[in-house]
């Protein structure tokens, strides 16, 4: 059996989301929306939400079929430095 998403691709151009490190920087957040880490995108999930899902309604409005999670280097690696 064959996975929606797989599916959708045989059908048509499926159309992702755009760049949402730019779109946060746009957003002019301050250290205060970063809990202090300033620089951790991951954070704004939890300390901003709102913020993530306007970005997220923005590229659906501009016709995007995909959105993905805003995670960029969510991992041991990329967090240690904060």
């Amino acid at each position: 059996m064959s996975h929606p998403f797989v599916a959708l691709l045989a059908e048509r151009i499926v159309v992702f989301d755009g760049a949402m490190g730019t779109q946060i920087q746009a957003r002019a957040l301050g250290p205060e929306d970063f809990w202090g880490k300033e620089g951790c995108n991951e954070l704004l999930v939890l300390s901003r939400p709102e913020v993530i899902a306007e970005i997220h309604a923005a590229y659906l409005h501009a016709g995007a079929m995909v959105i993905e999670t805003n995670t960029f280097g969510a991992n041991r690696v990329v967090l240690s430095e904060y």
